[in-house]
């Protein structure tokens, strides 16, 4: 239910947009309506509530004033879901001084206080008063306006130290304190009118909600300070009861703080919220405090926000003149300026800086800043393939910075375009040529050349040319060319090569000589087989391979059968005469033929097939490792033969008398054993094979 009221309909305190604009013209509305704002607050240490109120509209005022205002109240409870449930009670009507009592209050106050008390008594003894006299239709008009303007004046005046005193608000009848209250209780109140005014207007007193608890403290404002050149502006927003300015700065020497205004700054603005105050005169880096104060509704003044802050130098120097921005040498550009530049100035010196642009980023070309005296300076860091623009700024000892307008320097360009490249050239089947260039990338780049030649050993002819042009807008380099040939020709290749130019002509070095094939219907010769040499394990092949000019690989075929596709073997080096095959498999048969392919992919017949057999020469490898050891009973031989199979046996040879070695026993085992005999004992062992092979015997082993 609180939140559902108007809690803080709070009395704007910053009334001279406000009051300058009561009279203003009504709406279209079919019955005006003239609002009487209240404000109050919650005096804990007198359990009352204290309370300011004025009415919208000076007819409103006046009439409250004259006939007195009744203050109304309702207790809002827990039980009240809306307004209307509101059962308000008439608590007080209030009313200005008689004569007794603005003499008593006139006795008591203090100086500042009977002013603002003379100038409310002047202003409530004339509400009444009719000014102006006879009308005259020329003047009639000015002088209505000067009468409205000084009446507004008087009406502001009144307002203001009604505002400023809280004597003069209760003389006049415009404040009220509650001390019926009851502490930690929920309270509306709203103003009435004792009697209702002879007026147009519908008088609707605006509720002020409240509760009887301590009252928040009062917050310091954000102060906002913007430096200026010898002076500080501040600003903040009234976003309390607290409305006006009244602004100290402290001496600096004295450490005192003195008022800088007597009369209070208002916002200005009839909507705004945010107040202001601007300090000249100032001293550039010299610290300043300030405290500002302004006033509460209940004429009461209060500190609401200070501020420290420093007045800096913001003017920047004269603005130096450019007198010269030229390419005279040929790796130097002179730039040259002078400046107006007072004795008694802070010029601290000069910055020079390049960009590519007018409005680009402009790099420093120095690292320390030069001296004010210097007038010129010499780059030899220029792009001289870019635009290269010149500033000259000067800079004061505060850092302000004033500059020159960028100076465009025209290149005397004497570097040409690097080496240009191709992407690609061919040749399709009506003869037209289509020839890509990779686009270089000098800014200034006119374009290229196109040289063709039926060699590359004869002098290349131009053909082609394409350049864009230096004044156009757009600017496309032509990196496609077209050329036409006959295909009927004993040369298969055409050559060209292009230079690239920039708008100065400078020339590029040639580009490295692109090779196009005109379109190919012819295979390349066939390779042919010179000797075959057929070896134990391998076939050694012996050729000549085509020796067509545009023969790109050559390939080198195997098969085990004649009726079986062939099976490529090797790609071959176009300079090898010979090829070995090796690992073979003896008593098998191989075929051999070979291929070429030119670079249109065209391959040549396969040459005639050669065959080679590998043969068999019956040597088997001999055994190894044999060793003869005896005991009581036998004698053992044992030895070691990896290439034993199921076609492999063994020949034991024994000495006869005589010491011959004699065939004696056969074994397919790595192991032979016999009963030991009365005499000496030789042996030897010899691999055999069933097709026939036969290894050379072992060295003999004797046991005696």
């Amino acid at each position: 239910m609180k939140k559902s009221i108007n809690k803080y309909s709070i009395l704007s305190m910053v009334l001279f947009m406000f009051f300058s604009s009561i009279n203003a013209q009504e709406s279209n509305e079919e019955q005006p309506t003239s609002i009487i704002n209240m404000v109050a607050r919650y005096l804990p240490d007198n359990n009352a509530v204290e309370m300011r109120f004025f009415p919208d509209k000076k007819s409103i005022l006046y009439s409250g004033i004259k006939n007195g205002f009744v203050v109304e109240r309702a207790e809002i409870s827990e039980g009240i879901a809306v307004e209307a449930d509101l059962k308000y009670i008439k608590i007080a009507e209030v009313f200005p001084f008689d004569e007794a009592q603005w003499t008593a209050a006139f006795s008591k106050g203090n100086q500042e206080t009977k002013h603002s008390l003379n100038l409310a008594k002047d202003f409530f003894d004339n509400i009444e008063k009719q000014t102006g006299g006879k009308f005259n239709f020329d003047e009639g008009i000015k002088e209505m306006k000067e009468q409205k303007s000084k009446e507004d004046f008087e009406y502001l005046i009144f307002v203001m130290n009604a505002i400023k005193d809280k004597d003069v608000a209760e003389a006049i009848g415009l404040s009220y304190t509650d001390k019926s209250v009851q502490k930690d209780k929920n309270y509306l109140y709203r103003i009435k009118l004792s009697k209702e005014p002879k007026s147009a207007y519908k008088v609707v007193g605006l509720p002020f909600n409240i509760e009887t608890s301590v009252n928040k403290k009062q917050e310091a404002r954000k102060i906002y300070t913007v430096t200026g050149d010898k002076e500080l502006s501040f600003l903040w927003e009234e976003n309390d009861m607290v409305s006006g300015a009244l602004v100290e700065r402290k001496n600096n020497k004295t450490g005192k703080y003195e008022p800088l205004n007597e009369t209070p700054v208002y916002t200005l603005g009839e909507t705004s919220n945010r107040n202001g105050y601007k300090d000249e005169n100032l001293t550039n880096y010299q610290w300043y405090e300030y405290r500002f104060y302004g006033h509460n509704p209940f004429g009461e003044k209060i500190l609401f926000g200070s501020a420290k802050a420093m007045p800096k130098d913001l003017t920047p120097p004269k603005k130096p003149q450019l007198i010269k921005a030229k390419h005279e040498k040929f790796d130097e550009v002179l730039i040259e300026w002078n400046i107006t530049d007072p004795i008694d100035s802070d010029l601290k010196g000069f910055i020079v800086a390049r960009g590519e642009t007018n409005d680009g980023n402009f790099q420093i070309l120095h690292q320390n800043l030069l001296s004010k005296s210097t007038r010129s300076f010499t780059d030899k860091t220029f792009n001289s393939v870019k635009s290269n623009y010149y500033v000259i700024q000067a800079i004061d000892t505060s850092g302000n910075i004033s500059s020159t307008t960028p100076a465009f320097v025209t290149i005397t360009d004497s570097i040409p375009p690097v080496k240009p490249k191709f992407i690609s050239g061919k040749i399709d089947s009506l003869g037209i040529v289509t020839i890509n260039i990779e686009l270089n990338k000098e800014i200034d780049l006119m374009g290229y050349r196109l040289y063709k030649s039926n060699s590359d050993e004869h002098e290349f002819s131009l053909i082609r040319e394409g350049f864009s042009e230096n004044d156009s807008i757009v600017k496309p380099v032509q990196i496609i060319f077209k050329d036409t040939v006959t295909l009927n020709s004993l040369t298969p290749y055409i050559y060209y090569k292009i230079i690239a130019l920039d708008y100065n002509f400078n020339q590029s070095e040639s580009s490295e000589i692109l090779k196009v094939k005109r379109p190919d219907k012819i295979p390349p010769t066939t390779p042919v087989f010179k000797n075959v040499i057929v070896k134990q394990n391998e076939i050694e092949l012996h050729f000549a391979l085509s020796e067509s000019e545009d023969v790109v690989e050559q390939y080198l075929y195997r098969k085990l059968k004649a009726e079986a596709p062939w099976e490529l073997l090797s790609k071959l080096d176009n300079k090898l005469t010979s090829y070995t095959d090796k690992k073979l498999k003896q008593a098998t048969v191989y075929f051999y033929s070979l291929r070429a392919k030119d670079d249109s992919n065209l391959f040549s017949e396969y040459a005639k097939p050669v065959v080679g057999k590998p043969f068999d020469n019956g040597v088997r490898p001999p055994i190894k490792n044999l060793v003869i050891k005896k005991d009581d009973k036998d004698i053992s031989l044992s030895w070691e033969y990896e290439f034993l199979n199921d076609n492999t046996y063994f020949v034991i040879y024994k000495a006869d008398k005589k010491g011959n070695l004699i065939q004696y026993k056969n074994t397919t085992k790595l192991l032979f054993k016999e009963p030991v005999g009365k005499e000496t004992n030789s042996y030897a062992v010899k691999v055999f094979t069933k097709d026939g092979g036969q290894s050379k015997i072992s060295n003999t082993v004797i046991i005696r």
